[in-house]
């Protein structure tokens, strides 16, 4: 959220804030107008896309039935090992909960989404979602501090549902998945029903 939904920016202006050359950042704009971070306006510059709650609700209906299958099948199909990182995760998110450390938490979050989404061996959903957690990362992040109780559900939703996969049951982490995904869109919304 360094560059505000909404900014118009130059590929130049890009290049010169990251001290690096326009090749690289060109390839970047791509790639984010790919995940709906950016919109090319040719001869008018980039824009950084805007936050519109119409865009979040659509979002989150995909997001939930994506998040659900992907909840469902990491529960069945994590190992051993990758059940133990997940209760590593859950632990890692409880302490940045308790410390209110909310960059820490954000990073967990990023960390779980990517890490699920691998374990459910679902090369579809985990294609399809990417983009998503993209968008709703830089929202949670916009959101975060609105309000700390709903934040703090969201939070220890996240741990349920990891220890829920952690476990191997898949119904309850099918049912954790779609709670956290209500929970989220009230938080999303916020703000921007305002």
């Amino acid at each position: 959220l360094e560059l505000q939904p909404g900014c118009l920016l130059s590929e130049k202006e890009l290049s010169d804030m990251l001290e690096i050359g326009r090749m690289p950042v060109r390839e970047a704009i791509k790639k984010l107008e790919l995940d709906h971070l950016l919109t090319v306006m040719p001869r008018r510059g980039i824009k950084v896309t805007e936050l519109r709650l119409e865009d979040i609700a659509q979002q989150m209906d995909v997001r939930a039935a994506l998040e659900r299958v992907i909840a469902r099948s990491a529960a069945r199909k994590s190992t051993t090992a990758e059940r133990k990182k997940f209760l590593q995760l859950a632990e890692a998110g409880e302490k940045a909960t308790r410390e209110k450390d909310y960059l820490e938490s954000v990073r967990v979050d990023n960390e779980f989404n990517r890490f699920v989404s691998k374990c459910a061996r679902n090369i579809f959903a985990s294609s399809a979602i990417a983009p998503l957690h993209a968008l709703c990362r830089r929202l949670y992040y916009y959101q975060y501090s609105t309000d700390d109780k709903l934040t703090k559900s969201i939070d220890e939703a996240h741990y349920k549902l990891m220890r829920a996969i952690a476990a191997g049951e898949e119904d309850l982490s099918e049912k954790l998945s779609d709670e956290l995904m209500e929970l989220v869109e009230r938080l999303y919304k916020l703000k921007l029903e305002k």
